[in-house]
């Protein structure tokens, strides 16, 4: 089979495609024929070395979080699932053609969604419906501020929060606003022509993607008892961002993904029921796995990136 891997950390060049030997099962496992991996800024920063992964990742290595695919072969322990179900999932080293997983880590596509946006939604997914559903515990009637709500998290972030009932304030360049209107945003800001800080006040919630000035303005517009959520955790534990949360009365988390099946299978009965979309801002063939993550390290994304297995 064909696998996406890395030699050596460093720049997107770093990343190339080899054959090797098709995955073999356990029989708690199923063989999964990959269609389609979905491309997270966490994919860019494992293959730069600068994400505390790195630090225990065995050289070769396939990266790779998110995909979809078609169950080739199950395992004799296996239950609920046959040979020729399409399926989604999160594991790891996905920028195969083929992988072995647990059936824990997987759920069945619902028809009517493409492989490649399956492919998209489990990590992202996962990150946006904790955050909104767990951490920042947001109800109806809420005011939550999305920040980056058109990239990959933030646009499903803000589908959670309006399916909940939340109003939400929601950033993106002017070329993105249209697509959060489409979304339900309530109120789009163009982070580039407008100061969200200068515009909003007294939140319920906020959910940061950026961390910095980004995540300091986002706390000076919660209100004493409101929650902010941020996303990298390469700025965990920010002093700055302390002290304004404890200056504010603000609940300042720092959230690392759980996985939980029964997320993610929440997540599928929302996409099969038509009240979420993901959206495919690019869908590349395998070759061009280093123009995916050169595009994602932009941090100008629209939606997800996606390559075609």
């Amino acid at each position: 089979m064909k696998a996406i891997v890395i030699k050596e950390f460093g720049t997107a060049d770093q990343l190339e495609i080899i054959e090797m030997e098709k995955p073999l099962i356990t029989d708690d496992q199923v063989l999964i024929k990959v269609k389609a991996a979905g491309i997270n800024p966490v994919d860019t920063k494992i293959r730069a070395g600068s994400h505390i992964s790195s630090k225990t990742l065995k050289l070769p290595a396939i990266l790779g979080k998110d995909f979809s695919g078609i169950i080739e072969a199950i395992g004799q322990n296996v239950q609920h699932f046959e040979v020729g179900d399409a399926v989604f999932g999160l594991a790891s080293q996905t920028y195969a053609e083929y992988i072995a997983v647990s059936p824990d880590v997987i759920v069945k596509k619902p028809d009517h969604i493409s492989f490649e946006e399956a492919a998209a939604v489990p990590l992202a997914g996962l990150t946006a419906y904790q955050a909104v559903h767990d951490h920042l515990k947001v109800h109806s009637g809420d005011h939550i501020l999305v920040q980056s709500a058109a990239g990959g998290v933030g646009h499903l972030a803000v589908q959670f929060a309006k399916v909940i009932g939340a109003f939400v304030s929601g950033t993106a360049s002017g070329k993105n606003i249209e697509f959060l209107k489409e979304l339900g945003v309530d109120q789009p800001i163009d982070y580039k022509n407008e100061r969200f800080e200068e515009i909003l006040s007294n939140l319920d919630s906020a959910l940061d993607t950026m961390g910095g000035e980004v995540l300091y303005k986002s706390i000076s517009c919660v209100k004493p008892g409101g929650k902010v959520v941020c996303l990298p955790s390469y700025t965990k534990d920010d002093p700055k961002a302390i002290e304004l949360a404890q200056k504010g009365n603000v609940d300042l988390m720092w959230t690392m993904l759980t996985f939980k099946r029964e997320s993610l299978l929440a997540i599928s009965e929302l996409l099969e029921k038509d009240l979420l979309k993901v959206f495919v801002g690019k869908t590349l063939p395998m070759d061009k796995i280093r123009e995916a993550h050169k595009e994602i390290e932009t941090h100008g994304t629209k939606g997800k990136i996606v390559i075609q297995m």
